[in-house]
């Protein structure tokens, strides 16, 4: 189906966000055919018996037109909800356990499915999932490649399940065990073989799993674990994630030849020499930390101490991003979907988080979650502005997210590699987005 955008305002991340008014977008074949001023083209829209050639109008008028989303870090396993599963526990061995049934493994599929179909409708055209449940993303990332499924569309880099010590962040869960650092490249390999785009590690642990208040962020893999799975990563063409949530993981991260830290800490000099030295990137990940720092214990069912770490990893992942910034070391977004109160629809609430948190124009934050987050992925030249000859990948808004950036709720319409999806509608939980709608206001 060829599709002309006519009249719309396009927003050109490219150039500052500079607003282009009156403009036609031409779209054939899942690519941006040709940008030009309403109307100048007119002609050109019809046959050689005046009548019109094949191109499908979409009212763009009053409208404005930016590139998809690109959401760095996620999970599709989850909804968001806070649940006494994700806290370990019998609880969470129910769950692990059905989860191997063939029952579990279909509704398993079924909800990263649906996850996946929720990121789409809410503006996220290109998606990384950084660990996932028994190779449900791969599975899922196949599908959506072939054209099927509910979220068809939808451009997917996937990490197959995370690697991790003995009692790291996600062990037993979405994250595989190993200990020496033969056997964590026989797991990169295996990764590697089953369909992963890049290898995800967690170097260290977590909020949720911090053993003392104020000390979130335990370091759990050893250094020679660490540069292990790189060196064997690397070998193999593959990049390398790593959940970091301390200095101390940060340092070993980047000596040890992590390509993306993930969340984020302060950063030493070393640090900062390395990761620049080898165009690494931090990603910064507001939506779990701030709910879980600052929303009243009744609701976010966490204890003092929990919600205390939540601040000091929050502090902590925001001034790692200054710094990083400073240094000239690309910076890029994610939500982190599946953890409490991260849904699978909210990154036009991540992007407002992150001008907010980082005190930075709305202008480069959307820039961020665009552009910046598709060069981090090596996808720039693909996806991630609206330019002729890249993948019709665009959100048409009722309002300028420049003035606003709230307006990346609220889509008109929007194509994903093309397809056409009019009045897009994520399936939303209005218990959560009333918690977070007040978060947002005290910001």
């Amino acid at each position: 189906m060829q599709y002309k955008i006519c009249d719309c305002t396009v927003i050109d991340v490219e150039n500052g966000c500079a607003l282009l008014p009156h403009t036609d977008v031409y779209i054939r074949g899942g690519k941006i055919e040709k940008i030009v001023p309403s109307g100048e083209n007119a002609q050109a829209d019809k046959d050689e018996h005046g009548r019109a050639d094949g191109y499908k109008t979409v009212n763009g008028a009053g409208k404005f037109a930016v590139p998809g989303l690109v959401n760095l870090h996620v999970h599709l396993f989850g909804t968001g909800r806070p649940s006494k599963a994700l806290g370990g526990g019998k609880a969470q061995q129910r769950l692990l356990a059905f989860i191997h049934t063939a029952l579990g493994r279909r509704i398993l599929a079924a909800m990263v499915e649906n996850s996946a179909r929720n990121e789409l409708l809410s503006g996220v055209t290109t998606l990384r999932a950084v660990g996932d449940l028994f190779g449900s993303d791969i599975a899922l990332k196949r599908k959506t490649d072939a054209g099927k499924g509910a979220a068809a569309g939808l451009r997917m880099f996937v990490s197959g399940m995370a690697i991790t010590a003995p009692g790291g962040h996600g062990a037993g869960t979405f994250a595989r065990t190993a200990e020496t650092p033969e056997e964590f490249e026989k797991l990169v390999e295996k990764n590697v073989t089953e369909g992963a785009d890049f290898i995800k590690i967690c170097i260290t642990g977590g909020v949720m799993d911090a053993k003392k208040r104020g000390e979130p962020g335990e370091v759990k893999m050893t250094q020679a674990q660490v540069s292990a799975v790189c060196s064997r990563a690397h070998a193999l063409g593959k990049k390398v994630a790593a959940h970091v949530q301390s200095k101390a993981g940060a340092e070993l991260a980047a000596i040890g030849g992590v390509d993306t830290i993930e969340h984020g800490a302060p950063l030493t000099e070393e640090s900062v020499r390395l990761l620049r030295e080898r165009k690494g990137a931090q990603v910064v990940t507001c939506s779990p930390a701030l709910p879980c720092a600052r929303l009243p214990h009744e609701v976010t069912k966490l204890g003092e101490a929990a919600s205390y770490n939540s601040e000091v990893v929050m502090q902590g992942m925001i001034d790692g991003a200054a710094q990083a910034a400073a240094a000239g070391i690309a910076v890029g977004i994610g939500t982190d979907a599946s953890c409490p109160f991260c849904t699978q629809y909210n990154m036009w609430r991540e992007v407002l988080w992150f001008e907010k948190c980082m005190n930075i124009s709305a202008a480069e934050a959307l820039y961020t979650a665009t552009l910046g987050n598709a060069r981090i992925l090596g996808v720039g030249d693909e996806t991630g502005s609206i330019r002729e000859g890249k993948s019709a990948d665009i959100l048409l808004l009722e309002g300028n997210p420049i003035a606003d950036l709230t307006a990346l709720r609220d889509i008109d319409c929007m194509f994903a590699q093309g397809r056409f999806i009019s009045h897009p509608k994520p399936k939303r939980l209005p218990a959560i987005e009333a918690q977070l709608d007040r978060l947002t206001e005290e910001l």
